[in-house]
């Protein structure tokens, strides 16, 4: 959705509600406001497909049982069981009832999106924000009834400011 109201912000600086008197006269680009309209209305429906193609992309990323996951004592690196190459993907634990426990995001190997623990009672423990390997934004806690206990705010892994402690 956002991506559809940039789309048509661009648009209307692009091609603008008002024309100079010259232009109302005579269409020196040479295109008429029908295919202007044409052209708008294509470009509409390659951002839906473009946003289809981002959801099913998202779909087939890589999920693997986070247990599964060793971190590599030298480079400090995840990597999915015994493969070689770090991981990438998204790594996820769940508590024997299925209720989920944990899930997190990796890229090359390295901390990248979201991290989240949950209370086996459902409720979310924890919530952080990686970037590169390094907490990047809010990370907060919660006791077992939802209540937030802690939270901070960190740019490239350092401590920026607390929030509730």
């Amino acid at each position: 959705m956002k991506v559809l109201v940039s789309l048509c912000l661009v648009l209307f600086l692009l091609f603008g509600c008002e024309q100079s008197p010259v232009e109302k006269s005579s269409p020196a680009n040479g295109e008429s406001a029908l295919s202007r309209k044409e052209r708008i209305t294509e470009l509409e429906q390659n951002l839906e497909v473009a946003a289809w193609e981002n959801a099913r992309l998202n779909l087939k990323l890589r999920a693997v049982d986070g247990r599964s996951l060793v971190r590599d004592k030298k480079t400090g690196l995840w990597h999915y069981d015994v493969e070689r190459e770090p991981y990438t993907g998204r790594a996820f634990e769940s508590f024997s009832d299925g209720m989920p426990r944990a899930e997190a995001h990796f890229l090359k190997g390295r901390k990248d999106g979201m991290e989240r623990f949950w209370h086996a009672n459902g409720n979310l423990a924890r919530e952080g924000q990686w970037f590169d390997n390094l907490a990047n934004g809010l990370m907060r806690n919660w006791d077992e009834k939802g209540r937030l206990i802690k939270a901070e705010r960190y740019k490239n892994g350092e401590l920026i400011e607390v929030l509730l402690q």
